[in-house]
């Protein structure tokens, strides 16, 4: 019985490093390297090794994809040996948007994230009030927010940053006149 669980675990280990794709390995390695990747490097494209991926891309200004795309693997200085199309589409990755980049060129850009983060939760109250806002009122930048602003701002004669300019905050009754 010994010897049929040693066989057996003894197989199913040589199944796993023969499917493992040795350019997923790489990248898995690389991105562990570089503290993206928390997970086993085995060799299989997973949700971890997606959203590693992801993590990845953002950092690097990448097309975001999840994938390790010909793009990503030069960025990782990978050969691609075999790359094949990975299992089912992963996920589509979430777009971000950056507390600063909302607040870039205007006033409250050197302020700090606390006040930031009042003044996003204002905005969104502000703008659900009038109809241009229909996310969760939470503080937390979002691309549903930036279309938000960017209606409004439309709708106010402003310039359509979808940024929190000295304009925008004072329509917003989030910053006095």
């Amino acid at each position: 019985m010994k010897f049929l669980f040693l066989t057996l675990g003894s197989l199913l280990v040589f199944a796993v490093t023969v499917l493992a794709d040795p350019t997923i390995s790489s990248a898995q390695q690389k991105l562990k390297r570089l503290g993206f990747y928390q997970g086993t490097v085995d060799g299989s494209y997973g949700s971890q090794t997606a959203a590693a991926i992801r993590r990845y891309q953002l950092a690097e200004d990448l097309r975001v994809t999840g994938e390790l795309n010909p793009q990503t693997l030069s960025s990782l200085g990978i050969q691609a040996s075999s790359v094949k199309k990975q299992s089912p589409k992963a996920t589509p990755a979430p777009q971000y948007v950056a507390l600063a980049d909302l607040f870039k060129g205007g006033p409250f850009i050197s302020v700090g994230p606390e006040l930031q983060i009042a003044s996003i939760r204002q905005a969104q109250k502000n703008l659900k009030l009038l109809g241009y806002y229909q996310g969760s009122i939470n503080g937390a930048p979002s691309t549903t927010l930036v279309s938000a602003l960017k209606a409004w701002q439309k709708s106010a004669g402003f310039r359509q940053s979808g940024r929190f300019d000295e304009n925008t905050l004072k329509g917003l009754d989030i910053m006095s006149n």
